[in-house]
C-alpha cells in the first residue's frame, strides 16, 4: 500500500490495538488518508467511509483461516499471555474451534455489507494473481517483488505440523458453516468475473 500512496497516505490499525488502546477509528483523522488498512470489520470502517469509499477484502478459506488462527494463538498469543500469567494453561484445537469467538471471524467482519459491495475481494489462496487484478483496477505500478511481500499462508506451521485430521476437518467445517456460505459465493461471484 504505501508504494502506491506514500507511506503518509496509509493509516493502518487493527481492532485488537484500537480495543488496548481504548479507541475507536472514529478517533483518528481518517478523512486525512486516502487508504485504511488493517484487521477491520465492515462496521468500523464504514464508520469512516463516504458515498466514494472503496471497499476491499481478502478471504481465506474457512479450514485454512482456523488451523492459521490457532498457530497464531498457540505460538505467538499464547506465549504473551503467559508472560503475563504464568499458569496459563495451553488449549488444544479441539477446544479452540468450540469457542463462540473463534467462529465464523469471517461473517462476523463483513456484517453489514453484501458481498456485491465490495470494490475488490481477493482470495489468499491466488495471493499474487488477485493483487495483480487489484492493482490494474487502481491503476497501480507493480513490481514483481511487491507481489511476494505478504502472503500470509504460515507455511512454516504447515511444513512443522502434521496436517489436521478429516475428523478436525469436519468439525471446523461443522462450527464454521456461515464462513464457508460466504467463502463458496464469494469463489462463485469472482469465478463469474464479478471483480475484473
Amino acid at each position: 500500500m504505501c508504494a502506491q500512496y506514500g507511506i503518509d497516505g496509509v493509516l493502518s490499525l487493527n481492532h485488537h490495538y484500537l480495543d488496548n488502546q481504548g479507541e475507536k477509528l472514529t478517533d483518528y483523522p481518517t478523512e486525512a488518508y486516502p487508504v485504511i488498512h488493517g484487521h477491520l470489520s465492515y462496521k468500523q470502517i464504514s464508520a469512516v467511509g463516504n458515498a466514494h469509499s472503496k471497499y476491499i477484502t481478502w478471504l481465506r478459506h474457512p479450514v485454512d483461516r482456523v488451523l492459521s488462527n490457532y498457530h497464531y494463538y498457540a505460538v505467538v498469543d499464547f506465549q504473551r499471555r503467559k508472560k503475563q500469567r504464568p499458569n496459563a494453561k495451553l488449549i488444544d484445537i479441539e477446544t479452540f474451534i468450540k469457542r463462540p469467538l473463534r467462529q465464523n471471524k469471517m461473517s462476523t467482519y463483513l456484517e453489514g455489507i453484501n458481498l456485491e459491495g465490495f470494490f475488490f475481494i481477493g482470495f489468499q489462496s491466488q495471493f499474487e494473481s488477485d493483487l495483480k487484478k487489484l492493482g490494474s483496477k487502481l491503476n497501480w505500478s507493480l513490481d514483481s517483488h511487491l507481489l511476494k511481500l505478504r502472503v500470509n499462508d504460515n507455511q512454516k506451521a504447515k511444513q512443522a505440523a502434521p496436517g489436521p485430521s478429516e475428523e478436525l476437518i469436519a468439525k471446523i467445517r461443522e462450527y464454521n458453516y456461515k464462513d464457508l456460505v460466504l467463502y463458496e459465493k464469494a469463489r462463485r461471484l469472482a469465478l463469474q468475473g464479478f471483480w475484473d
